[in-house]
């Protein structure tokens, strides 16, 4: 599999745009809220994104992976 980060930057700039276009329709805060809404784990999401962008599939950003324990630990807090 592909690294995302051995990906051009264009590449990776269009997975990106889907990923967030697709959170912004779902209203997902985050891939992990994604995940939970379509009822698949966090690769399933990414390959659905790479597949959408035309790209190969390809590991999760390194950043996006070091974001997880925040997301799984913590639920985003309702506006009062």
């Amino acid at each position: 599999m592909t690294k995302f980060e051995d990906l051009p930057i264009n590449a990776q700039a269009l997975i990106l745009a889907k990923l967030a276009r697709e959170m912004s329709e779902e209203k997902s805060l985050t891939i992990y809220h994604l995940a939970k809404r379509w009822q698949t784990d966090v690769m399933g999401v990414w390959r659905h994104i790479c597949h959408k962008a035309g790209q190969p599939s390809c590991t999760l950003p390194i950043e996006l992976m070091s974001s997880h324990r925040r997301d799984v630990v913590r639920e985003p807090q309702r506006a009062v």
